[in-house]
């Protein structure tokens, strides 16, 4: 029997559904067509159904119960950006074994898509020399990357009919960022000059909502089915762009400039920051043309988008939800 007997919506578990991007994700969902279940450790609280999502180490039977008159699966729930050391086997066990247990499950009981948000990361390190694309080999380089990449494999093992997709967003910018993207938003907020017109290297981006919409469009785009695809902005930015944005959307100059190259390399090593520097220069531009080509539509220009979310007019739309910056 199923578990939401006389409901017409299509039924969509999200698992993270009270997370960055999940929350947005939740919004859109329940503006269209969907009826949404998140699937957590504990109930998420307010008026969203839920049900609780078995330990890594749980039975295959109660994966199946969790997914029971279930249409849809998006997996987003995973450890990142950890506040303590976690080891290898943590993330194998919560970003592979979880997922590939939801997978086999799936595979069995649901009739629709199974949405798995995987990371730039599970493909490559932090910086690429050229332009990244699916076709090139993966090679992550960190625990996080291989527990993902791992994860990618079981599903694509797990579900022969092809019904999943397969999502590597870049890094993603939105009100509420955390990790990397929040410290370096903390320092667009300090009112001061900064040497960041220095750096050269630039970084793909990927707006939240457009990410959120990828994760949408996916449910249904048959062209998506038995595929993994990057999912990031068209153009890329410099840290120095990046802060730059930022800085016009609050209604303040950019205040950047570059300094010599003795003088950074002095503070790098005064602060320990040697590697972060060298970074700072190379490359991680990554192309989601292929995503592009089943009818996604990607952001054209991060400066421009990033501006319009810190802008007076987005601060108070999003009231409430934005980092605390200065």
């Amino acid at each position: 029997m199923a578990r939401y007997p006389g409901q017409q919506k299509e039924v969509v578990l999200v698992t993270g559904a009270t997370g960055f991007i999940g929350s947005e994700l939740v919004r859109l969902l329940l503006a269209g067509r969907y009826r949404i279940v998140v699937a957590g450790r504990a109930p998420p609280g307010g008026t969203l159904q839920s049900v609780q999502l078995p330990l890594p180490s749980g039975s295959p039977s109660s994966y199946k119960d969790t997914l029971r008159g279930v249409h849809h699966v998006v997996h987003l729930a995973a450890i990142h950006h950890p506040k303590r050391a976690v080891s290898a086997e943590e993330y194998h066990a919560a970003n592979c074994e979880l997922t590939a247990k939801l997978a086999d499950a799936a595979s069995e009981t649901i009739k629709d898509k199974f949405v798995f948000t995987s990371s730039i990361r599970a493909q490559c390190g932090s910086i690429f020399d050229g332009v990244l694309r699916e076709s090139d080999a993966p090679h992550p380089t960190d625990d996080y990357g291989r527990a993902k990449l791992a994860a990618e494999r079981e599903i694509a093992a797990a579900m022969p009919r092809g019904n999943y997709t397969i999502l590597r967003p870049v890094l993603v910018y939105g009100p509420g960022a955390t990790g990397n993207l929040a410290t370096l938003l903390r320092f667009a907020a300090l009112p001061i000059p900064l040497p960041l017109g220095s750096f050269s290297g630039k970084r793909s981006l990927l707006d939240r909502s457009a990410l959120c919409v990828a994760i949408a469009h996916s449910l249904t785009e048959a062209m998506t089915n038995g595929e993994t695809f990057i999912v990031a902005d068209k153009n890329a930015l410099t840290i120095g762009e990046i802060v730059a944005a930022v800085r016009r959307g609050k209604g303040r100059s950019p205040m950047l400039f570059s300094a010599p190259e003795p003088l950074l390399d002095f503070l790098a090593n005064l602060t320990n920051q040697q590697r972060r520097k060298l970074r700072l220069n190379q490359d991680l531009v990554a192309s989601s043309a292929k995503l592009q080509s089943t009818g996604w539509v990607a952001v054209e220009d991060s400066a421009r988008q990033l501006a319009g979310i810190w802008s007076m007019s987005e601060r108070a739309r999003y009231s409430g939800s934005l980092p605390k910056l200065s």
